[in-house]
């Protein structure tokens, strides 16, 4: 286990690394002048340019911008945000647990929907349930997550008037946090729902027509029995990799739901400094949200193993 962990984390070192030279490059390309946007004035005197260039070191090689970026990486230091005179770091540090505790929420929403009505349908094969559970995933599935969240904030304006909009800080009242995002979570969570439903489904059929469940039927053992002890286990190795892929992809792919609850999350953040061509942020938001996915599928591989002792012996 321990050499195996040790090359799974030099993998994620690498592709750490492919990554910070892939976002460090392609950020100089965008469209845009950070300069520019720095001095927020029209017809700017090309002196003037120059100096703010200088001192927000653009006008030095590549390779150096990128030596001093990574070196600040390796002891914590984003650097500071071209357009918003704030420390990076520090605003990572207030935007990063908001968009982290919207995606963990939104993943057990999901867990909760799409695991025990994937196993309903899959014992349920051929009922009316089993269609009513898979016609509901496929129209989770074809109407995006923003097409829902608008309906639900217009619905909510002229019915009940509910406060959707908006986040409470989780130091200033935790409850009151989980339930500021609750109803994103659950617009986010009804297209992961509807995928952990049709993986466990199809697990589930798979593992109740092997040979040793026609035996254990035969026997007389219970089927729910037989679901909790085999087809649920089995079921969980897919669900566990869908999980961690959602979650990583939650934590900075809420850009339109945050903007439509007015949520202050990563995705936010990340459009904010497109926008404004702020490279050092863009640089540091898709390094941080390419560690997530790095982290959380090594997280992930560990916890095979765990669910299921048959892959320790593979």
């Amino acid at each position: 286990m321990a050499k195996y962990l040790a090359k799974r984390l030099g993998s994620a070192l690498l592709v750490l690394f492919a990554l910070s030279l892939l976002s460090f490059g392609m950020v100089r390309m965008m469209p845009g002048d950070p300069a520019l946007q720095y001095l927020n004035i029209d017809n700017p005197d090309p002196n003037q340019l120059a100096e703010v260039r200088a001192e927000l070191g653009l006008d030095r090689p590549w390779t150096t911008q990128y030596l001093e970026w990574a070196g600040g990486i390796l002891t914590g230091d984003f650097g500071s945000s071209m357009t918003k005179s704030q420390e990076i770091g520090t605003m990572l540090g207030d935007r990063f647990p908001v968009s982290l505790q919207l995606a963990i929420i939104a993943v057990i929403v999901g867990l909760v929907i799409g695991l025990p009505s994937g196993v309903v349908s899959a014992v349920r094969q051929g009922t009316p349930l089993d269609a009513v559970i898979r016609g509901g995933s496929f129209l989770a599935l074809s109407v995006p997550a923003f097409a829902i969240g608008a309906v639900v904030i217009m619905v909510n304006a002229l019915t009940l008037k509910l406060p959707l909009i908006g986040y409470t800080p989780w130091a200033q009242d935790p409850l009151g946090s989980i339930l500021s995002l609750l109803v994103p979570a659950l617009v986010l969570s009804l297209a992961m729902s509807a995928v952990i439903s049709r993986y466990s489904r199809g697990t589930v059929l798979d593992t109740l027509s092997q040979d040793y469940i026609r035996t254990a039927r035969s026997k007389g053992v219970p089927t729910g029995r037989i679901v909790r002890g085999h087809a649920l286990r089995n079921a969980l190795i897919p669900v566990t990799t869908v999980v961690g892929i959602q979650l990583a992809a939650l934590i900075g792919g809420t850009v339109v739901i945050e903007s439509i609850f007015t949520i202050p999350g990563m995705g936010s953040m990340l459009i904010e400094a497109i926008n404004s061509s702020d490279y050092p942020t863009i640089q540091a938001c898709v390094l941080v949200l390419g560690a997530c996915f790095v982290i959380i599928n090594l997280v992930v591989d560990l916890l095979y193993p765990v669910i299921d002792p048959r892959v320790r012996a593979s």
